[in-house]
């Protein structure tokens, strides 16, 4: 069975130093490296959060603090976030420990200035981002996920990769959580479409 690792969001601003820090981020990079210079994959994508300046997601353009709860009915919240993964910015480059050259293809998502998009396959108001297309082109079964954040972007990455239908697995020494307190209840969520854990 073809296999595919997703990478998603390895990047700075999400390391323990960055604006929009996962705690104990760098934790992970071992593992992750582990599976990109492994053989058992057919093709390796990276996703990479790659915002305008301007981007409706970012506390600064609505006047308010990070944080603040908000949405609309285009793919904005569930909070207005810190400035993060700026386009052409350190903060958006990948992390320094991963090797990227195991990276096949780069993903980048959040381009749009009033759409946000946690899921590498899909934007937050739907559009699709070509994923799931390149990966049945090349006749990908199976799909194993690392990467920042669990409780955001690798949750929606996963729920969107058993909904197009790949056998899928989120690797947890791959993964950290923004809120440790919801990771029991987003596995539980993901085990209910059919997402396994290894």
């Amino acid at each position: 069975m073809a296999k595919a690792l997703i990478a998603v969001d390895l990047q700075n601003d999400f390391y323990e130093e960055g604006a929009l820090a996962v705690p104990n981020a760098s934790e992970i990079n071992e593992k992750v490296n582990e599976l990109l210079e492994s053989d058992k994959y057919k093709v390796i994508v990276a996703s990479q959060d790659w915002h305008p300046a301007s981007h409706l997601s970012f506390a600064s353009n609505h006047n308010q603090e990070p944080f603040t709860p908000y949405s609309d009915d285009q793919g904005l919240g569930p909070v207005l976030w810190p400035d993060h993964c700026v386009e052409l910015t350190e903060g958006a480059e990948f992390n320094s420990e991963i090797k990227t050259k195991h990276f096949d293809y780069i993903l980048r998502k959040g381009k749009a200035e009033a759409v946000d998009s946690y899921s590498a396959f899909q934007d937050n108001d739907g559009t699709d981002l070509g994923l799931a297309g390149l990966l049945r082109s090349l006749e990908i079964e199976e799909v194993d996920i690392v990467g920042l954040a669990f409780d955001y972007c690798v949750k929606y990455t996963a729920l969107d990769s058993a909904k197009n239908g790949f056998e899928t697995n989120v690797i947890l020494a791959g993964t950290n959580a923004v809120n440790p307190d919801q990771v029991d209840q987003i596995k539980a969520d993901l085990k209910d479409v059919g997402v396994k854990f290894k």
